[in-house]
């Protein structure tokens, strides 16, 4: 398992943590370059072999990725659906987010915090 690859999962999933709520579509260009860096983890992570499903969720967080860049393109060039594409961006972020860090609490449960997608993790601990 390649440890570089976890460090930086978390280091995405800290930024998404960090642009959480629909506001944070104006901070929408830290996340350029957050879905290649998700998908050549997956690409370095793929003889993991425990869950198997490891590569469909990060596949899901680099379509959400890639989702809240549409939705932050389309902020910036349509001022009539920016409410939408507040929302779009957030949902994305942390759908994203969430893929990410339940693909963390698997690979690495010890140095993962608990969600903040998940009031009832956060509340457990």
């Amino acid at each position: 398992m390649s440890s570089e690859a976890i460090a930086q999962l978390h280091e995405v999933r800290e930024l998404l943590a960090s642009v959480q709520g629909p506001s944070s579509v104006r901070r929408a260009a830290e996340l350029e370059g957050a879905a290649e860096k998700v998908a050549s983890c997956a690409a370095d992570l793929v003889d993991v072999e425990v869950p198997r499903d490891l590569q469909l969720r990060l596949a899901f967080a680099v379509r959400a990725l890639q989702g809240a860049e549409k939705a932050a393109r389309a902020h910036r060039r349509n001022p009539l659906t920016r409410p939408l594409s507040h929302a779009r961006f957030a949902l994305n972020t942390g759908k994203a987010g969430g893929w990410i860090h339940g693909t963390l609490q698997i690979l690495d449960p010890e140095n993962t915090p608990p969600s903040p997608y998940d009031p009832d993790e956060a509340n457990a601990g």
